[in-house]
């Protein structure tokens, strides 16, 4: 088994909780090529090499119930923008996946509702969101062109779909957020 290229690059990386995706070559393109071979080589260390759908790869994590602190933060962070592009009429995936965006032009702290949302996960200011992008990008989620551009890359789709996902089953309809509690 010795033959696996990248072998140690590609297990540091995804034992931090990155993820590869086509951006990150040439261990990208090592799994994908021998994706079945690199999860046999990891299973007998507990570790289930999972292939998104979209074409990226990542370790299951190990425990559910152990959310790490940043999860939170992330997720708010990705509401506000889904919620924004939503209000905005766009379409969201290709809002959020097809354009670079500039921290200094987030629309989190452009609602009292959605700096409530961040101080709820102790996000004070932009140094806060720049802070969450940093982690972000460290688990291979955005790239950054610069201090202040950066794009979502494609295993950001696993916070995109779940957001869908948790959309579906409450129930709302695309899009829409319930603008007052429903009455009795």
């Amino acid at each position: 088994m010795s033959a696996l290229p990248h072998l140690q690059e590609i297990f540091d990386r995804l034992r931090r909780g990155c993820h590869l995706s086509p951006q990150d070559e040439p261990a990208f393109s090592a799994v994908a090529a021998n994706h079945e071979a690199y999860a046999e080589y990891f299973a007998p260390l507990g570790l289930t090499l999972v292939r998104h759908p979209r074409e990226f790869f990542y370790f299951e994590p190990e425990a559910a119930e152990s959310i790490p602190d940043t999860l939170p933060r992330i997720a708010v962070f990705s509401f506000i923008l889904i919620d924004h592009a939503a209000n905005a009429g766009r379409p969201i995936e290709e809002f959020l996946l097809n354009q670079h965006f500039f921290i200094s032009k987030l629309p989190h702290f452009s609602l009292v509702s959605y700096a409530a949302l961040l101080r709820q996960v102790e996000v004070e200011d932009v140094a806060g969101l720049r802070q969450i992008l940093k982690h972000m990008e460290r688990l291979g989620w955005v790239k950054f062109h610069g201090e202040e551009d950066f794009r979502f890359l494609r295993p950001f789709h696993r916070v995109f779909d779940k957001c869908l996902e948790l959309s579906a089953a409450s129930g709302s309809p695309g899009g829409e957020t319930p603008s007052s509690p429903a009455e009795s």
